[in-house]
């Protein structure tokens, strides 16, 4: 295990600590590779109970670092952390949903730690050459054909956009046009769609993450593909005031007994979705739906209902 030298990330961890209910260490290791992958860091729950931050073969520990330390600071301090409660029925229909609504949703994180290793030193030339490096290892062109990779093909340009500003350079914007002639399209709507507003808050980042679910099924559904179902199936804990927390449920949520089945009692589910955006914010899994227990839930004040299930929320 190795201790955070560079000041700037220990502060960071000094901020992250206190929101993780167990210790959270670090371990370097491997050789320098010559290009920078997010997949050369990983979390690691130990069986003693320690968080272990492992960074593998990274050539500039400080990015990587500073990039998984991030992104424990978002989830400690109110942005929304996409969840899976629910079953379609079929497996491999689930599997899309968790890969889209995971991809969309990182990379409009992303676009926040961006931001942030910019502002402190931690994204600049020699980090952006090295991750674009990665990246064109990673995807695969477009064969001149096409094949089946659209979406997957699309997804990932557009989180790789996120790491430029702008989304790129010119000459780099020219190059994806011309590598993925159809995905590129897609990539670049998704990421007008997410840069239209600041994502300076948990409230603004789930708003944009709504957002993209919205406009990716539009442009799938125009590619020819099936849209999915992200804004019921994927759980996108909610932002609240304080005002919303004394509401009742009802005046907040709507509760719909889903087709989708509850992942913990196995039976159709009760999906909150939001009175305004129609994204799911929790899943609660009742036990007692008779009419009576139904309407005393539908009364009873939504923060009394969030800590009695223990579900994730933050406070505006």
């Amino acid at each position: 295990m190795v201790e955070i030298e560079n000041p700037i990330l220990n502060d960071l961890f000094k901020q992250i600590q206190p929101g993780y209910t167990m210790p959270v260490k670090f371990e370097i290791s491997g050789t320098p590779a010559d290009k920078l992958v997010h997949s050369q860091s990983q979390e690691v729950l130990q069986p003693n109970g320690d968080l272990v931050v492992q960074i593998k073969d990274s050539p500039d520990v400080d990015y990587t670092l500073s990039h998984e330390l991030m992104h424990m600071y978002l989830a400690t301090t109110g942005f929304p952390q996409v969840q899976y409660h629910l079953l379609t029925g079929t497996p491999e229909i689930d599997k899309q949903h968790y890969a889209t609504a995971t991809a969309l949703s990182t990379a409009a994180l992303h676009a926040v730690v961006a931001d942030w290793q910019r502002e402190h030193g931690f994204l600049g030339d020699t980090q952006l050459d090295l991750l674009e490096k990665g990246f064109a290892e990673a995807l695969p062109k477009e064969p001149a054909g096409g094949d089946n990779l659209l979406i997957y093909r699309g997804l990932s340009l557009f989180d790789h956009m996120m790491l430029f500003v702008d989304g790129g350079t010119d000459d780099q914007q020219a190059q994806w046009q011309k590598d993925f002639p159809q995905a590129y399209p897609l990539a670049k709507d998704l990421y007008q769609t997410l840069t239209e507003k600041a994502l300076d808050t948990p409230f603004a980042y789930r708003r944009a993450v709504v957002n993209l679910f919205a406009r990716f099924n539009a442009l799938v559904q125009a590619a020819g593909f099936q849209p999915l179902d992200n804004d019921e199936f994927a759980t996108l804990p909610p932002v609240l005031s304080q005002r919303q927390l004394r509401l009742s449920l009802n005046q907040v949520f709507t509760l719909k007994h889903s087709a989708y089945r509850d992942r913990q009692t196995k039976q159709l589910a009760y999906v909150a979705l939001g009175k305004g955006d129609r994204q799911n914010a929790f899943v609660l899994p009742l036990k007692d739906t008779t009419p009576a227990a139904m309407q005393s839930l539908y009364q009873q004040p939504l923060g009394e209902i969030l800590d009695q299930y223990q579900l994730d929320y933050s406070v505006r």
